[in-house]
């Protein structure tokens, strides 16, 4: 209670503001309208000041800073959600409800649809927060998805500006300035720009093609083609252009007709390049009506003919062709990067849960698993199933694993004289003396057990390769060091064994 408005700033300024909103709106509402009566202001009686008076309706605007209670809200709290599947389907249910208001608006007559409008709003401005806070300075950066949170960012301005900040400015001139509420503001450019902007809105449907993965792969096929397009614009735009070039000089002129005037009809459509430009953009997509007085000599029906085959087949067969190929291309990508994307959240849950699992099993907290631990989680029913689930392998494929990645931590030890599977495929190893020895029981790092088993998620490529040859070549090394050990100290032993058998040799001849 005693640091309630003392102490740090980022946390008793909330309090301040509080209790600003808090003492204005008493100001506001009960203690005005009765200083007002007492005096006699309504019945004509002591006249107050009138810069008294704006300084009261002054504190109406404090109402205006409630909104950053909802701030604060958010930004105190919990944003995680953000991120859930629940949430982008409530949201997209959003957007779909107030695609029908806005319709609804242009054809039914309501005063209430600005409430409506606000609280649509109020969900919108409280998503973007929610997202700035989960995303932090990476909201505008993301690759993947900086065009959808710049788009979210804009629509979310002009809605705040259109829909709060114009009223704001509109209660001050009426409240505080004493305007006419009837005045609008004295720039008209202004006011018809903030009307064009609510046409923005519309915009907030494009955020429901993103929610829906059917859609979207669409709209991605459809903005890839566009790219592949431009050549085939370009292409096509030369081709009418002469054409249209071609035309003008045969038809609008009259060289068809022998040096005779063109028609009226021919010169209205061909009488100019810009004409014939126009008429033959029409003609390609169909319309045959401008062509109707050509069709009177034997060459304008050639001319028809070859621009609809050169047109209407090449052209937008072209196009067709170039548009699906891209949109196959486009949507395959997707659904690869998809699958990719799915793939890798499953691979970070079965993460996430194996190293849950190994931390309850490693009670000394050493970070690895030894053979008696691990022939354990085995037969425990429960865990096995467990394991199972995550590695997505079997019983036996668990033993093979551990016997290939565990290692022995005795680095000072005698030989071992064998290792070998027992019966229950574990790795053994047994001294010169016959017994398992506890300094030299293999253990499984579980860390590098998930390690495995995130490269057998990733592709084979040819560093990897290059890796595994390396590592071949290591081994292949050592073996040859080995290798050469044993035949020197098989060497010496020979030669050890000679020498022992001369002087046994020489030992017999003295004692015959």
């Amino acid at each position: 209670r005693k640091q309630l408005f003392f102490g740090s700033l980022s946390e008793v300024w909330w309090n301040w503001l509080d209790l600003g909103i808090v003492v204005s709106g008493i100001l506001d509402q009960w203690v005005t309208p009765v200083a007002l009566h007492a005096i006699g202001a309504e019945s004509g009686g002591l006249p107050i000041n009138a810069s008294a008076l704006r300084s009261l309706r002054l504190l109406r605007l404090f109402r205006i800073l409630r909104v950053l209670k909802l701030v604060r809200g958010i930004f105190q709290g919990n944003s995680n959600f953000v991120q859930s599947p629940i949430f982008e389907v409530g949201m997209s249910l959003v957007i779909a409800m107030n695609a029908v208001v806005m319709s609804m608006e242009l054809d039914m007559e309501w005063d209430g649809w600005v409430y409506v409008e606000n609280l649509f709003l109020v969900v919108y401005f409280s998503e973007l927060l929610a997202r700035l806070k989960s995303s932090g300075a990476s909201f505008f950066s993301d690759r993947n998805n900086a065009v959808w949170n710049y788009l979210d960012f804009v629509i979310v301005a002009i809605g705040v500006l259109d829909l709060w900040l114009t009223p704001a400015i509109s209660l001050f001139q009426t409240e505080v300035m004493r305007q006419p509420e009837g005045v609008e503001m004295n720039s008209n450019g202004i006011v018809s720009l903030l009307r064009l902007m609510r046409m923005f809105r519309i915009l907030r449907l494009v955020k429901l093609v993103k929610t829906i993965q059917p859609l979207y792969r669409l709209l991605q096929g459809v903005v890839h083609s566009l790219k592949a397009m431009q050549w085939v614009i370009v292409l096509t735009v030369l081709m009418l252009y002469g054409a249209a070039i071609f035309w003008t000089s045969l038809v609008g002129k009259g060289l068809i007709y022998g040096g005779a005037p063109a028609p009226p009809g021919v010169r209205h459509h061909f009488g100019t390049v810009s004409k014939s430009l126009f008429s033959l953009f029409r003609l390609m997509n169909g319309d045959t009506e401008v062509v109707e007085s050509v069709f009177t000599t034997l060459f304008g029906k050639l001319l028809f003919v070859t621009f609809m085959v050169l047109a209407n087949w090449a052209i937008l067969a072209i196009l067709t062709s170039v548009v699906s190929d891209n949109m196959i291309a486009a949507s395959s990508k997707v659904l690869e990067e998809e699958a990719l994307k799915e793939e890798r959240s499953l691979h970070l849950a079965r993460v996430s849960r194996l190293r849950s699992l190994f931390q309850e099993i490693d009670t000394d907290g050493s970070g690895a698993v030894s053979h008696q631990e691990w022939a354990a989680m085995l037969a425990d029913k429960g865990i096995l199933h467990e394991l199972i689930d995550a590695t997505s392998s079997d019983k036996r494929q668990l033993k093979e694993l551990f016997n290939c990645l565990a290692v022995v931590p005795s680095k000072r030890r005698r030989p071992p004289s064998a290792i070998f599977d027992d019966e229950e495929g574990m790795l053994s190893v047994r001294s010169d003396g016959g017994r398992l020895r506890d300094n030299d029981e293999p253990i499984l790092y579980y860390e590098a057990f998930i390690d495995q088993l995130e490269d057998e998620t990733r592709p084979v490529d040819k560093r990897a390769v290059l890796r595994l040859m390396s590592r071949l070549q290591m081994v292949e090394d050592h073996m040859d060091s080995g290798f050469d050990k044993t035949w020197g100290a098989f060497d010496r032993l020979l030669a050890a064994v000679d020498e022992r058998l001369d002087r046994l040799v020489a030992l017999r001849g003295l004692v015959a």
